[in-house]
């Protein structure tokens, strides 16, 4: 992954599933973070995933989507089988040919299936934005330098 590489980490989820839905990323660019948490209202895992991997690739700025490398990081094999194994959508089709759309307008996006709960600070702090936009039912966004 080049020095100067866009990373995320995305994580969606939703208690029980179906049911109130949160997302969270954490995107680093260099010196900069955002921290987006967004809830969903009643929704699934799979597409609290995918929207998750959705605004992680909204965030990132149309010259750079043509011009740097994005590393996508995830814990959903679902959602990067998808993306990135070309994977049929027997659901959630809609929001799948968006999200395929949306990752043709990059030059080098690179996906990676981490595991979740595994201890990887950006991914556990995706995983706390998912839960704080379930239990206050609202929606946050940080950027930090």
């Amino acid at each position: 992954v080049p020095a100067d590489a866009i990373v995320a980490y995305t994580d969606g989820g939703c208690s029980p599933n179906p049911g109130p839905g949160g997302i969270g990323v954490v995107l680093r660019d260099g010196d900069t973070l955002i921290e987006l948490s967004e809830y969903q209202g009643e929704s699934t895992n799979n597409i609290c995933e995918l929207r998750a991997i959705e605004r992680a690739l909204e965030t990132i700025a149309p010259e750079d989507r043509r011009s740097r490398t994005v590393v996508i990081h995830a814990d959903s094999e679902y959602a990067i089988n998808l993306l990135a194994s070309g994977w049929k959508a027997k659901a959630n089709v809609e929001l799948v040919a968006r999200l395929r759309a949306l990752a043709a307008t990059f030059t080098d996006l690179r996906f990676i299936k981490v595991l979740a709960h595994s201890g990887i600070p950006d991914n556990e702090r995706a995983d706390a934005l998912v839960n704080a936009a379930r239990a206050t039912a609202r929606s946050t966004a940080l950027r930090r330098r």
